[in-house]
């Protein structure tokens, strides 16, 4: 069974704290305990997490590789160029 699971990105930020990031500034660095902010941290540390149980599940799992296109078989009845033409 194949899930698809991360392809959607997301970019997301706080209209009030547009400088809030919370792979820097993390819980501590909401303020003014804004929802938004706290959202935005919550959906950062799910993503996180999600990531961890994929590897826990598959640890040889590269997610960083693109996928291998597989490779096209050659057509006999193409006329090769480079071929020995005997």
């Amino acid at each position: 069974m194949q899930l698809k699971i991360r392809s959607r990105k997301f970019d997301g930020r706080c209209a009030k704290h547009k400088g809030y990031n919370p792979a820097v500034d993390g819980r501590g660095g909401i303020k003014g305990a804004c929802s938004r902010c706290a959202l935005l941290c919550e959906i950062w540390e799910s993503s996180l997490k999600l990531n961890q149980l994929i590897r826990k599940f598959n640890p040889t799992h590269d997610d960083l590789a693109k996928p291998q296109e597989p490779k096209p078989q050659h057509d006999p009845r193409q006329l090769s160029l480079i071929a020995d033409g005997n």
